[in-house]
């Protein structure tokens, strides 16, 4: 559909509310082309620096991890009952497939999390032993993100498309014993620019 001109400006106004909207984890689990800017939001002032690139949000410094790079808090910030410890962005090639992580780090264990967003937002995640996922599988055919079954592709990597998925899982042993889980949005496999489009358009220069 296209935009007609007099309306254009009014669709890039609304297009910026989320950065000035009140903050809520729920705009962080859709793991959409929105899901990054919750970083904008004053909570996180002074914890995460960022700056604008082509009109999109990106992370700024942060020490240096195996996978990428981490912004650890000096003290747990709280955001619709979730205690944050801080935050991860990662993206790495891994055997042939892209590797794109990000999310927070937080003092709940998976299960108080899950439980916990669920009376705000259904999450769409499932219990996968300990872990709950909400997956889905990019469609060549529709141009977007359609549901999967989380254990149809569990441990694989996805060669011929990719995946988006959503994680609540425990955090990693390299952490302070203070961080129990963590909170992920994941696109693995075969990324290329209109999944980024989708998800994380601040990549885009360097879709393959």
């Amino acid at each position: 559909m296209k935009v007609l001109p007099l309306l254009l400006g009014a669709a890039v106004l609304l297009s910026e509310v989320p950065a000035f909207a009140a903050a809520s984890l729920n705009d962080y689990v859709a793991c959409d082309k929105h899901s990054l800017s919750i970083i904008e939001q004053p909570l996180f002032k002074g914890l995460i620096p960022t700056k604008t690139e082509n009109g999109f949000t990106q992370p700024m410094g942060g020490t240096k991890s195996d996978l990428g790079q981490r912004w650890l808090f000096d003290k747990p910030v709280t955001l619709d009952g979730v205690s944050l410890t801080g935050f991860f962005a990662e993206d790495m090639d891994m055997m042939g497939s892209r590797l794109i992580n990000w999310g927070f780090y937080t003092e709940q264990t998976p299960k108080e999390l899950f439980e916990i967003l669920e009376t705000h937002q259904r999450t769409g995640a499932a219990d996968a032993g300990g872990v709950y996922a909400r997956a889905e599988i990019w469609s060549h055919t529709q141009r977007a993100w359609e549901p999967e079954n989380p254990q149809s592709n569990s441990g694989k990597l996805v060669i011929d498309t990719a995946e988006r998925v959503f994680l609540i899982e425990p955090a990693s042993s390299d952490l302070p014993k203070t961080s129990k889980g963590m909170l992920t949005c994941s696109i693995q496999g075969n990324v290329i620019e209109p999944m980024l489009v989708d998800s994380r358009p601040d990549l885009l220069k360097r879709a393959q």
